[in-house]
């Protein structure tokens, strides 16, 4: 199944490979860590799964990237970069604040 890229953070993130960076005016250079898979998506945090090991990443202290599934199996990957603050809220009610295009006459 082929998702739009744009529109990735509107619908479920479980199941998506993560990496994550935090968020600190002190640490500028810091490099993305891998977090493994997201298990649970709730309101304020991504669960994610790692080696049998589960952590709890909150949302808001974090840049995310993950891992889209590629089209055709090829060497390159694909990656979506999302500021954790674009992605707080219920994962049901996300599509809810995705503005609607509207039609210029």
């Amino acid at each position: 199944m082929k998702e739009n890229p744009k529109y990735v953070i509107y619908h479920d993130l479980i199941g998506y490979y993560a990496y994550a960076k935090l968020v600190s005016k002190k640490k500028k250079e810091e490099e993305f860590k891998d977090i493994g898979m997201v298990i649970d998506d709730t309101k304020n945090m991504l669960i994610t799964q790692k080696n049998k090991t589960i952590k709890k990443y909150i949302k808001k202290d974090y840049v995310f990237r993950f891992m889209l599934p590629n089209e055709k199996n090829n060497s390159v990957e694909n990656m979506l970069e999302v500021k954790g603050t674009k992605i707080v809220g219920r994962p049901e009610n996300r599509l809810r604040t995705l503005r609607k295009k509207r039609w210029k006459r």
